[in-house]
């Protein structure tokens, strides 16, 4: 994926360090992927947790991460769950012999940090996709001016590990003339006994104009359907 992209190796066993009920989030996505039908395809999925809530609504769902660490900690909460197949892969060169999907979602195309590398992955999940099969993309769009933030302490809504206390601090900035988000944080876990487990987790995403995303889904045959937000595209095969 390039460099930049994060430590998520180390992350992945802390997935759900922030506490937070993402309930809400996975049924809109359920109900975005029913408009289409049954089979969906998830990529960038970390442990796949949306993809397991779909699997247990009835759904047929193909999840995919490019961190190992984070697909072994999805297949060891969910690798049980009919409906649900988690694979390694790269969303920009990935081939699975599956029927082709209804439905295909992303909220993370920042990590892809080229426009080519954004037209490789639309390619792939277009070889994936059946005609009349839906794809959302939620993303933002580059800033008109570049801004910073100072470094901050982020505390979970709630301490979800036992016997351990997690939180991570923060900063990063904005380039308006590249397009990139450059976000630096530390991640900190401390245990009953005082021990603190410290690492880094630094990266950027870049963010696109939507008439690059219009011209990239044009060039990989995809029709806009809908826009809304700031910003979701709902394109169709």
């Amino acid at each position: 994926m390039g460099n930049m992209i994060g430590n998520y190796a180390q992350h992945a066993q802390y997935w759900d360090w922030s506490g937070h009920d993402r309930s809400e989030e996975h049924e809109r996505w359920f109900n975005c992927a029913a408009k289409y039908g049954k089979n969906v395809l998830i990529p960038m999925c970390a442990w796949g947790e949306t993809g397991a809530y779909m699997a247990q609504r009835g759904m047929e769902v193909t999840a995919f991460d490019i961190t190992p660490e984070m697909v072994a900690e999805g297949r060891k909460r969910y690798g049980n769950l009919p409906g649900l197949r988690l694979h390694e892969g790269d969303v920009r060169d990935f081939s699975f012999d599956i029927p082709p999907v209804d439905f295909c979602y992303s909220v993370d195309f920042g990590h892809l940090l080229t426009i080519e590398d954004v037209k490789q992955a639309l390619a792939c999940i277009h070889r994936h996709l059946r005609i009349g099969g839906g794809l959302v993309i939620q993303t933002q769009l580059p800033p008109e001016k570049s801004s910073s933030w100072p470094l901050e302490t982020y505390l979970p809504a709630n301490q979800v590990y036992p016997n351990l206390k997690v939180w991570k601090t923060g900063s990063g900035r904005w380039d308006a003339k590249t397009g990139r988000q450059y976000i630096s944080q530390a991640f900190y876990a401390e245990d009953e006994n005082g021990h603190i487990e410290r690492f880094e987790h630094a990266f950027y995403m870049q963010f696109y104009s939507r008439d690059e995303w219009l011209s990239a889904f044009r060039e990989c045959d995809f029709t806009v359907i809908g826009e809304s937000g700031s910003i979701t595209f709902e394109v169709s095969k």
